[in-house]
């Protein structure tokens, strides 16, 4: 008969190991239009690859990065890709349960801040006594404070429009803000159709911005296997479609509906792709943006991300 405290040692390691290779019976996945889980899904190779584990894929859209922390932290999705302002709110008190699993690269071209293309603005220091819009808890929240931030600018000297990226668009065209903060596709699709010109990019900020994979801290620690196999394949998937960007803007616009015109533009600037386990200069810079969304009172309160990271390997 085994003694308690070696039977207990067994049952430790039995579940471990269960945790390290089991894998769910479905995943849920959450996406906004432009990030690389796209292409994923489209090409149906995620599926697949789940097969052989009895794992069901399923794909929930999400117009921007605060909906979607709320579904995976409410247990509605399991992951999904974000900026880099979402978790950090989650993480002070909207959604406690959410981790970092991944990260995306640096971004640098894929988000802007643009004004009319007859807009007597120049730079960002014009824009103070003016609107600028951006969804609320969206990266272009942050991305438009960090910038202020390096100008030297009181965020108060200029006014916040928070509207979601359909109301931001019909705002813009109309004149009723004077500026956008806003990612790609839909960044490329308003720099077509209405002239855009863009004065700031993300890459021009002082500390880099990174997109995130977010997951509930229970799944990543039940399911790891499950997510590398996610971030694995999709980073097989990144390089296949940036490698034939054409291909992939036909392939995007017949899945997503944008149009393949916007997509050719959108894809030679967008920053794909996933790393794991994440690096400490990507947390030194997403600490960064922490302490800079709780010194302009985005969150209430101060935060270390490192506690919100739960790194696979």
């Amino acid at each position: 008969m085994l003694k308690p405290m070696l039977a207990a040692g067994l049952f430790a390691l039995v579940c471990t190991a269960h945790a390290d290779d089991g894998y769910p019976t479905q995943i849920r996945i959450g996406i906004q239009k432009g990030d690389g889980l796209v292409a994923l899904r489209a090409s149906g190779k995620l599926e697949q690859a789940f097969a052989p584990h009895h794992v069901k894929v399923t794909w929930h859209e999400f117009v921007y990065g605060a909906p979607l922390v709320e579904a995976i932290n409410a247990g509605d999705v399991d992951v999904g890709t974000v900026g880099s302002t979402p978790p950090i709110m989650a993480q002070a008190g909207a959604a406690p349960a959410v981790v970092y699993v991944a990260n995306a690269p640096k971004l640098v071209k894929s988000y802007a801040i643009v004004v009319p293309k007859d807009s007597p603005v120049k730079d960002l220091h014009d824009l103070k006594g003016k609107k600028i819009a951006f969804a609320k808890g969206s990266q272009g929240h942050l991305f438009v404070l960090k910038a202020m931030r390096d100008a030297h600018m009181d965020p108060d000297s200029a006014e916040f429009a928070y509207l979601s990226y359909g109301d931001a668009r019909s705002a813009f065209e109309r004149g009723f803000v004077d500026a956008w903060a806003v990612p790609d596709p839909r960044y490329a699709d308003t720099e077509l159709s209405t002239g855009a010109r863009t004065i700031l990019t993300i890459g021009e900020l002082s500390v880099p911005q990174y997109g995130f994979y977010i997951s509930t801290r229970s799944f990543a620690q039940k399911y790891p296997a499950a997510l590398r196999l996610l971030f694995d394949q999709l980073d097989r998937q990144t390089r296949e479609s940036l490698a034939h960007p054409q291909d992939t803007a036909r392939f995007l616009s017949g899945n997503t509906g944008v149009p393949p015109e916007v997509w050719d533009r959108a894809i030679s600037r967008l920053e794909w792709g996933v790393s794991y386990p994440i690096a400490d200069d990507v947390l030194n810079a997403q600490q960064d943006s922490a302490n800079l969304a709780f010194e302009t009172k985005v969150i209430p309160r101060r935060i270390d991300v490192r506690q919100a990271v739960l790194q696979i390997k």
